[in-house]
């Protein structure tokens, strides 16, 4: 008996039984993923993997703790924390500029999967890491070694998710999907929290029975020589590899899926040039329209064309299709096709046609598109941007194991005992961190289908400004004010708008500005941009070990903050028209002067529309 295996996606191209041209072709492919529905599909193929980034990334929090306890008798070396944070982002960037070249160079759809393996590879390796036979090994050059390998498939992740949800996506559901993947990121950091806290709370009865004031000889390490502490250096130790090794589950479902992903019809169209693929792509996830069949609305197929004819031995072939879809039906009809071999009929071929295909990449055509045309210093806004961001973010982020403690009143001298200290440290993270982070990017969610993501990017760095000012000076005045509430409040509402603006944002935006051809790439370059602000923060917190020092670099921040805002409202590119509703990615790929052109139209169109009840 065979087995019939539900099917996630639409294979539309079973509609289209035409001979076409290859502009014909291509309008009908565009106009099939603009008839798609909201894409929840490709949003959890997607976040499923973003999921297992954010838990890697951040569970690196938990995990110190527990080294901490275990190795090093609860301070961990700030070079050892250091490095082990450094080599996840320096590996991100990596992952980031060579799998988005990559993805431009050989398909998206060949790359998508492939990062999850190095991740998955790097988890299992992290937390199987070992001494050796009487210190044979090092246990912490290991763990760097593999947070570098685990950074690489982290960072690939970013430009392979982002643009493969871009260019599925319908442009009226794009920013969504888009914020939508996004979530998963403040998920799988709550989710990393939320395992470390069952394994603690699994193994209380043995971490539990140290005292507070355990004299070395009996405390929990792997140094002791008590009976006890070895029992319990022994089920923290397999604390943090649970922790770190369940890392790679949500990986392995993902990659499942990806491996089964189809190519990208924009990657199809506009960089293999072939029509007849993208025609025959099961690329549609969830559409509600089967295009092709009159029992369905039409959609215009004339939106994504890029001039009005293409001459053909003499012949001019209307690039327009001004037919309804049943009068398309009767005219293959009428030339004797049936769907069978309409189905399978290729029609005229690329080289058969002068139709005007988009420009291919190249070293001379990369000059033109970024110095030439002008559009660098869209690149420059969106990677300046992201690396603004996150210095602030992963500063803060990546070392809450450092500074939420303190926060919440810990001193650093202040000894607890082992459990206390891990249910504490993870039960403050949620409180101040992820609490915040998840309803911030729900939010996020329904505000880009109200406003367009430049200007929430730029409204979310003057909020965030304001509010590092505010924490900034809790934090300096609290010897005398002892105002921890107040600071892990509006810690947790930066967190919010962290997530409500340009964290999410900046993930977005260069997912849409540029042309199919270098999408991939300049997004990898915006995104290892922002990792390398990441780099940067981490040498800066070296040397932010009190409170009145964390206090003034937070006020500092505003600094930081202000050069976001203003980058964002003078050169982020604007992927919505003035009505804040998204362009097509058709028309974004030509640029900012095309980008100009059209909001120029749009202005006098508006304007002609409020001036002629005027004149009535």
């Amino acid at each position: 008996m065979a087995i019939s295996w539900p099917r996630f996606w639409v294979d539309h191209s079973r509609g289209f039984n035409y001979n076409l041209t290859w502009q014909e072709r291509r309008n009908l492919v565009l106009s099939s993923v603009e008839a798609a529905g909201f894409g929840w599909w490709i949003v959890f193929v997607a976040g499923i993997g973003f999921l297992t980034d954010a838990y890697d990334i951040f569970s690196i929090n938990t995990i110190i703790s527990m080294l901490s306890i275990i190795y090093w008798e609860g301070s961990i070396p700030t070079s050892y924390q250091l490095g082990m944070n450094t080599a996840t982002l320096l590996g991100s960037m990596i992952g980031q500029i060579v799998f988005g070249f990559l993805a431009d160079r050989y398909g998206r759809r060949k790359m998508y999967g492939l990062e999850l393996i190095v991740t998955i590879a790097a988890s299992l390796g992290f937390a199987t890491a070992s001494t050796g036979v009487n210190g044979s090994m090092s246990l912490i050059a290991l763990l760097i070694f593999w947070r570098l390998i685990m950074g690489i498939g982290i960072g690939a992740d970013y430009p392979l998710s982002a643009v493969i949800t871009a260019e599925f996506a319908p442009t009226k559901y794009r920013a969504r999907m888009l914020a939508a993947v996004f979530f998963f990121q403040p998920l799988g950091q709550l989710i990393a929290v939320l395992m470390a806290f069952a394994a603690t709370a699994g193994f209380s009865s043995y971490i539990s029975s140290i005292p507070t004031s355990a004299p070395p000889d009996m405390a929990c390490s792997v140094f002791t020589k008590d009976a006890a502490g070895i029992e319990c250096a022994r089920t923290v130790d397999r604390a943090w590899r649970l922790v770190a090794g369940l890392g790679a589950v949500p990986a392995a479902v993902a990659m499942v899926f990806r491996l089964t992903i189809p190519e990208s019809v924009y990657y199809i169209l506009d960089i293999k040039n072939d029509s007849n693929e993208a025609m025959h792509a099961k690329d549609y996830f969830g559409s509600r329209e089967d295009l092709g069949h009159d029992d369905r609305d039409s959609v215009r197929m004339d939106e994504f064309e890029h001039s009005p004819k293409a001459a053909t031995n003499g012949h001019h072939i209307a690039t327009e299709l001004q037919l309804p879809q049943p009068a398309l039906q009767s005219r293959l009809h009428g030339q004797g096709l049936s769907d069978d071999s309409a189905a399978n009929s290729i029609g005229p071929t690329v080289e058969e046609l002068e139709d005007p295909h988009p420009s291919q990449a190249s070293r001379a055509d990369l000059y033109k598109y970024l110095f030439t045309d002008g559009n660098w210093t869209d690149l420059f806004a969106t990677a300046v941007n992201w690396m603004l961001l996150d210095f602030t973010f992963y500063l803060l982020g990546v070392n809450s194991s450092s500074f939420i403690p303190r926060m919440f009143g810990q001193k650093p001298g202040d000894q607890l005992q082992p459990y206390n200290w891990l249910v504490n440290n993870e039960r403050h993270i949620i409180e101040s961190t992820s609490i915040g982070a998840l309803v911030g990017s729900a939010m996020a969610i329904f505000a880009m289908h109200l406003f367009s993501r430049k200007r929430i990017q730029m409204w979310g760095f003057l909020i965030l400004g304001g509010l590092f000012i505010l924490v900034g000076a809790l934090y300096v005045t609290l010897p005398s004010t002892n105002a921890h509430v107040a600071i892990v409040v509006f810690y947790g509402i930066c967190q919010l708008f962290y997530n409500l603006g340009p964290n999410t944002t900046t993930f977005i935006i260069p997912a849409e500005a540029f042309p199919t051809r270098y999408r991939c790439t300049l997004y990898g370059i915006s995104a290892s941009s922002g990792k390398l602000g990441s780099v940067l923060g981490q040498i800066v917190v070296i040397k932010v070990q009190s409170n009145k020092r964390l206090g003034i670099t937070l006020i500092l921040f505003v600094l930081v903050m202000l050069v976001g805002a203003t980058l964002s409202q003078y050169l982020t590119p604007e992927t919505s028209d003035i009505h804040g509703k998204s362009r097509k990615l058709e028309d974004l790929a030509q640029g900012k002067s095309h980008r100009r052109d059209m909001e120029r139209e749009e202005r006098e169109e508006r304007d002609a529309e409020r001036s002629r009840p005027k004149q009535q």
